[in-house]
């Protein structure tokens, strides 16, 4: 059964090596400005003027940073809570007697 495996890994990474093409593609030398659209994040790549989207977006980086920051403090506050809880807990606590009886 292992040699089954290995045989049908290494066929399948022959298979793989002859297959895969070398990458040919060369990156774009120059980028296309349009000037006639108005500026966009998604929509141009007309550069915005001034930085326009830069405070925005450095805004939301900043929230999105904090939000995750005190989720992470609260949950790691909670883990230590827990262990320091279980740790002064009675390893066997003793039966409670039952009042329906």
């Amino acid at each position: 059964m292992r040699s089954l495996r290995l045989v049908v890994v290494v066929v399948g990474l022959a298979l793989a090596g002859l297959s895969a093409a070398p990458a040919s593609a060369d990156p774009p030398t120059t980028h296309e400005v349009i000037y006639t659209r108005p500026s966009g994040f998604w929509t141009s790549t007309r550069p915005a003027v001034g930085g326009a989207y830069r405070w925005r977006l450095l805004g939301v980086g900043v929230l999105l940073a904090t939000v995750t920051g005190l989720g992470m403090l609260r949950l790691v506050r909670r883990a230590n809570a827990e262990r320091a809880a279980a740790a002064k807990a009675p390893a066997n606590p003793a039966p409670v007697a039952s009042a329906t009886r």
